[in-house]
C-alpha cells in the first residue's frame, strides 16, 4: 500500500477537490467512506457527495480550529534553483525563509494498479487502522483530530485508492502530532497490509523502488497537456535510451534524441571531476522554468555509476568527457522534436542472451512505448514499468540474426519482432521463475503481456494494410537506387 502525506492550509478547497471532477475528469462516484462521528452522523459512508456537501463537512473538520482560533504552521526553507536541494548554512542547517499554513493533514492510500479494487467496507476499516495507528485518535475524545476519509474511483494508474484529511487541530485545541510522519505512514501501511491481507510493495518486498509522484508534478503534467509527469516520462526515455545504446556516450546521445536535456553534477570544488548527471525536459511556455531530475532519484538503476557498470570500464573516459561537455544553461527550452534509434546488432545478442533478464525488457518496452504510444503511454509503458521492478530472467541467444535481418529491412517489421520475443522471454520468466516466487508480479504482468499482444497483431495488420496499398517503387535504371526504407525510428 502506497501512502502519500501532504500538509496545507485550505480545507474547503482540498474537499472540493475531492468530490470534484479531477483535473481529467477521472473522479467518479465520489462518497464518504469513513470519519468522525460527527461527520458520519451528518453524511452516511456510501451516499454520493455534492460540492454543497465537501463544504459543509470542512466545517465540520474545521470547526475546533476556529473556536479556539490555533494556528498551525509549517516552515520554508531556501532551496537551490538549479538542483531543488536545500540551502544550508555553515553549521550544515537548513536556511528558514518562512512559514505557511499547515492545519490540514492529507494522505492517500492506494493499492497497486494489479491488485484491482477493494471494498468500501474494508477501506472504511483501513482507514479507522491508518488515523488510529498514525495517533491522531484518542480514546478518551480531547486529543482527537476530526478526520474523514473519501473515495472517487482509481487513479490515472488505475491505483484503487482513497484520501484521508485530517484537522490538525484537536477537540481540545492543541496541535496534532506530525513529527516524522511520512515514516510513521510507511510503517503504518506496512502492519495494514498483514492485518488485512493486502500485497505489499513491491519495492519494500525487493530493496528498489521507484519514484513516485507529488500533486505539484501532476499539476505541471496537466498545465502542459502531458499524460505522464516529468519524471515518469523521463524514465521512460531514458530507459529507451539503453535498449539502443552500446555504451555510456551512446545512452546520453540518444536520450539528448529522445528530448532530454542533460546536465554533469561535479563533484565538491571541481568543475571537470563529474559525480552523476541530472536530466530535465526544459521549460515550456507555460512553465518558465525547467525542473531538473537526479535519475537515481527517478529509478535507482539510471544513476551514473549503474550506467557505466552496465557498459563497463570501457567507454567511461569517453563518456565523463562528453558529460563535461554538456555543462550549459540552466533553463533551456522544451525541445519541439525527437528522433528514435534503433536496436543494434549487439542490443539485439544481449537481449536474447541467456544473462537477459526483467531489466532488459524494461528498456525495451519503454523503447516500444515511445514508438507505438507516443505521447499517450499504455500497456507498453505499464510493461516496462513492472519489470523495472522485477530482479531474475532468462533468453535465447538464436533469434538475434533474424530480428538484425527484419530491422535492416525496414518497413517496421523490426519492431514487431522485437515485440513478439519480449512477449516470448517474458512469459518464459513467468513460467520458469516468478509465478512462484513473485505471483501478485506474475497476475499483473501475464495481463499485460495479453494487452501488448494486441497491439502487436493491431501494429501488424497496419503494416500489412499500408504495403497492400502501396506499389513498390521502381529505382533509377541502373544505379540500384530505389524506395528508401521505413526510419524505424520515431519522430514527433
Amino acid at each position: 500500500m502506497i501512502p502519500n502525506v501532504v500538509r496545507g492550509g485550505r480545507m474547503a478547497a482540498l474537499m472540493n477537490y475531492l468530490v470534484g471532477p479531477g483535473r481529467a475528469n477521472e473522479h467518479e462516484n465520489q462518497r464518504l467512506i469513513a470519519g468522525d462521528d460527527r461527520v458520519t452522523f451528518a453524511y452516511a459512508p456510501g451516499v454520493e457527495l455534492s460540492k454543497y456537501d465537501a463544504f459543509e463537512i470542512a466545517e465540520i473538520l474545521d470547526a475546533p480550529r476556529k473556536l479556539h482560533g490555533t494556528s498551525v504552521v509549517k516552515p520554508v526553507y531556501a532551496k537551490d534553483e538549479e538542483t531543488g536541494a536545500f540551502l544550508k548554512d555553515e553549521n550544515g542547517k537548513k536556511i528558514r525563509i518562512g512559514s505557511k499554513d499547515a492545519h490540514v493533514w492529507h494522505c492517500s492510500l492506494a493499492v497497486e494498479a494489479g491488485y484491482g479494487s477493494v471494498p468500501d467496507e474494508q477501506w472504511a476499516k483501513i482507514a479507522g487502522s491508518f488515523v488510529e495507528k498514525m495517533g491522531f485518535i484518542d480514546p478518551d475524545g480531547a486529543k482527537s483530530s476530526r478526520w474523514v476519509a473519501v473515495h472517487h474511483g482509481a487513479s490515472k494508474n488505475g491505483n484503487d485508492h482513497i484520501h484521508l484529511v485530517v484537522s490538525m487541530v484537536r477537540e481540545d485545541g492543541t496541535k496534532a502530532s506530525t513529527h516524522n510522519d511520512f515514516h510513521r505512514a510507511q510503517v503504518a501501511c506496512r502492519e495494514l497490509e498483514v492485518e488485512y491481507g493486502l500485497p505489499r510493495l513491491e519495492s519494500q518486498e525487493h530493496g528498489q523502488g521507484l519514484a513516485g509522484e507529488k500533486p505539484a508534478e501532476r499539476a505541471r503534467a496537466d498545465r502542459n497537456h502531458m499524460a505522464l509527469s516529468d519524471k515518469f516520462e523521463l524514465q521512460r526515455r531514458l530507459r529507451a535510451a539503453l535498449a539502443t545504446a552500446n555504451s555510456a556516450e551512446e545512452y546520453l546521445r540518444h536520450a539528448q534524441d529522445h528530448g532530454v536535456h542533460i546536465a554533469p553534477s561535479f563533484k565538491p570544488g571541481s568543475n571537470t571531476e563529474v559525480r552523476g548527471y541530472r536530466v530535465s525536459f526544459g521549460h515550456s511556455a507555460t512553465d518558465g522554468k525547467a525542473v531538473w531530475y537526479a535519475p537515481s532519484k527517478i529509478d535507482r538503476t539510471l544513476g551514473w555509476p549503474d550506467i557505466n557498470q552496465r557498459f563497463g570500464a570501457q567507454g567511461k573516459a569517453a563518456a565523463d568527457a562528453y558529460l563535461v561537455s554538456l555543462h550549459s544553461a540552466n533553463n533551456p527550452a522544451m525541445k519541439t522534436r525527437t528522433k528514435g534509434h534503433a536496436l543494434s546488432v549487439a542490443q539485439l545478442e544481449r537481449m536474447m542472451s541467456h544473462k537477459t533478464g526483467p531489466d532488459t525488457l524494461a528498456n525495451i518496452y519503454a523503447r516500444l512505448s515511445l514508438q507505438w504510444e507516443r505521447n499517450k503511454p499504455g500497456t507498453l509503458h505499464q510493461l516496462s514499468m513492472s519489470y523495472a521492478r522485477a530482479t531474475q530472467g532468462m533468453g535465447n541467444a538464436r533469434y538475434a540474426a533474424r530480428l538484425n535481418q527484419r530491422f535492416a529491412a525496414g518497413n517496421g517489421r523490426g519492431w514487431v519482432a522485437v515485440a513478439k520475443q519480449a512477449g516470448r522471454l517474458g512469459r518464459l520468466m513467468l513460467e520458469n521463475n516468478l509465478r512462484t516466487d513473485r505471483p501478485r508480479f506474475t497476475a499483473g504482468v501475464d495481463r499485460l503481456i495479453n494487452d501488448a499482444e494486441s497491439i502487436v497483431r493491431a501494429e501488424m495488420r497496419k503494416i500489412e494494410q499500408e504495403q497492400s496499398h502501396t506499389a513498390p517503387a521502381r529505382g533509377l535504371a541502373g544505379t540500384g537506387q530505389g524506395r528508401t526504407p521505413r526510419d524505424p525510428g520515431y519522430e514527433r
